[in-house]
């Protein structure tokens, strides 16, 4: 939090109300923690009395501050007070502040301004138009030019209207946007008229200007034939937006890129179901980037009529059109667009069918994955129904899985692992056991680790593979072995550490070489006590030594007791000095 901003909670807090006469002379003060502590006060002093239903306390705090700038402060102080002023200043200021715009310092002058263009009292307007009636200077002139405009009073557009003959940009530019701003027929007419005799930057500001003020008949003007088709494009949007239908109509059918988007822009910002409706109808006539942006907006319409129109779009030979087209339809499609989904096959169009929320869905992508034929169809049919979350149907995913068509078995196998929970995992370990050739079995081994780190109950997840041990192949254990070491508990150690002592040379080469590669350095007791097995081959002691020495690198801090251990088990001379150099690090690793 700011310094500032704790002094001033602090003084809002404590505050005892000092007279703002007693906070001059340190507004003024040459020492900055002085004069900085001053200007908080100050501000606590006024926000104090600006809070609602306190008016008779901001009058009095506000005669004090008129009263001081009245004796003649230095500019320093006044600008502190005028800035407090244009907070809560109201029409018992405006005879302080008026003097003032005469003021020579030009900071000062311009926060002066700045306090009466907010100030409520209509005698602030008079002031500030009698000030633009003598300004002489040209950034004066602009800015009071732009303060009238964003008062609104009466008679302001009056005395701005000659200003647009300026030559000088900055005081024509504060003058059209005043005009605008100020929204009068005179004014407008003053715009349009000006505009007729300009041309290049000058022109394009006028026309800006007219844009902004929202009225029928300017966007009108602006769209006939002799303007330019940019202008003509933005006066297309302002009158779609104040309900041209037959403009939107005409724009859609004229085969101009500026004015269909116009169109689509007003059907975005307008959510009116008439538009939606036109760019449905045309959405053949667009270019593609077009049609892109016209169905993000079927996108959001909330009509499901459309939906079959826009799963036609899904065929195109523009991506992204097909892009668009799935993410609409994932929001306004319905049954009739599935078979079209299907047919597409992208991940877009799988998440499209996962969102449809409408009567009919689920029927026909269970008919689909049901059939026979197509394997590639019933494939996506079975992967959008794992994306809608169908639980239920998981004895038809474990059927899927079994499928001889591999497309098809694996898609089952992924719904497994999307939406498996505990009770889904002994029937995913039986089906790893049955499927031990990859690249099914890598497949069926992925969806068991993503149920395994998601349960609720890790212990007894890991039981259930630990269970599927007994009986295995040693190949099927070998798999079961990687699905716990992927886990890396403690209780999977134990399991990983059984099967170095097996008899099958191939699950117990598997068994070293997960454990090598282990998540913690938990492993390493059980890989130096095969390292230190005599009769262990050459082969698995070189691969537990490979593994030994990885964990003991990846340490935060080297354990030198485990792996003065390692070193004494060291058959050869490699690992050995491995070892050591872990132990002892060369010079120049040293440096490193």
């Amino acid at each position: 939090m700011k310094k500032t901003t704790i002094l001033l909670l602090l003084a809002l807090a404590g505050i005892s109300h000092a007279a703002i006469h007693e906070l001059i002379d340190p507004l003024g003060s040459t020492n900055l923690a002085v004069q900085t502590e001053a200007q908080v006060q100050l501000l606590a002093e006024c926000s104090l009395a600006g809070r609602p239903g306190a008016e008779a306390e901001r009058k009095a705090v506000c005669a004090e501050l008129c009263a001081e700038l009245g004796k003649g402060c230095s500019v320093p102080v006044a600008t502190q007070l005028v800035r407090q002023l244009q907070r809560i200043g109201g029409e018992e200021s405006v005879a302080t502040l008026v003097p003032m715009l005469g003021n020579s310092d030009e900071h000062l002058r311009e926060d002066v301004r700045q306090a009466l263009e907010v100030n409520p009292s209509p005698a602030a307007g008079q002031a500030l138009q009698a000030a633009l009636k003598n300004a002489k200077e040209l950034r004066w002139t602009a800015g009071l030019i732009d303060t009238l405009g964003a008062r609104g009073d009466a008679g302001s557009t009056e005395l701005i209207i000659p200003f647009l003959g300026s030559t000088d940009p900055m005081i024509f530019s504060a003058a059209a946007k005043a005009l605008s701003r100020l929204d009068q027929s005179d004014g407008i007419r003053a715009l349009a008229q000006q505009r007729g005799k300009e041309q290049g930057e000058r022109k394009a500001v006028l026309t800006a200007a007219l844009f902004e003020t929202d009225r029928t008949k300017v966007f009108q003007q602006l769209y006939a034939a002799g303007e330019s088709n940019e202008v003509r494009a933005v006066a297309v949007l302002g009158l779609v937006m104040n309900g041209g239908g037959k403009v939107a109509d005409a724009a859609m059918a004229s085969g101009h890129p500026g004015f269909q988007s116009a169109v689509i822009e007003a059907a975005s910002q307008r959510k009116d179901a008439a538009l939606y409706s036109l760019l449905a109808k045309n959405l053949g006539n667009l270019p593609p980037y077009l049609q892109v942006q016209a169905l993000g907006v079927l996108e959001f319409s909330g009509n499901t009529g459309h939906s079959a129109l826009v799963a036609t779009y899904l065929s195109s030979s523009d991506l992204n059109v097909q892009i668009a087209a799935a993410q609409a339809l994932s929001k306004v499609g319905t049954a009739d667009a599935i078979p079209a989904l299907l047919s597409c096959g992208s991940d877009d169009a799988k998440r499209a069918m996962g969102l449809i929320n409408a009567a009919g869905v689920d029927e026909i992508l269970m008919q689909t994955a049901a059939a026979s034929g197509d394997a590639a169809r019933r494939a996506v049919a079975i992967e959008s129904l794992a994306l809608r979350g169908r639980t239920q149907l998981m004895d038809r995913f474990f059927a899927y899985a079994s499928d001889p068509d591999p497309t098809v078995a694996k898609a089952g196998v992924e719904a497994i692992g999307e939406l498996g929970r505990d009770e889904d995992l002994e029937k995913a370990v039986e089906l790893l056991l049955s499927q031990e050739v990859p690249p099914l079995s890598r497949d069926v081994l992925k969806a068991i680790v993503t149920i395994l780190r998601r349960s609720v109950q890790p212990d007894a997840a890991e039981a259930v593979l630990v269970g599927g041990m007994s009986g295995a192949t040693p190949a099927g254990q070998a798999l079961i072995l990687r699905a716990l070491a992927q886990v890396g508990s403690p209780s999977a150690l134990v399991s990983v550490a059984q099967a170095v002592h097996s008899d099958d040379a191939a699950l117990r080469k598997e068994a070293i070489k997960l454990l090598g590669n282990w998540s913690n350095t938990n492993a390493l007791p059980v890989l130096i006590e095969v390292a230190g097995d005599p009769a262990v081959p050459l082969a698995d002691y070189v691969v537990s030594m490979r593994g030994v020495t990885r964990l003991l690198a990846g340490q935060k801090k080297l354990d030198r007791a485990t792996a003065n251990r390692a070193l004494e088990v060291c058959r050869r001379p490699e690992e050995r000095q491995l070892i050591l150099d872990l132990l002892e690090p060369p010079p120049d690793a040293a440096k490193k």
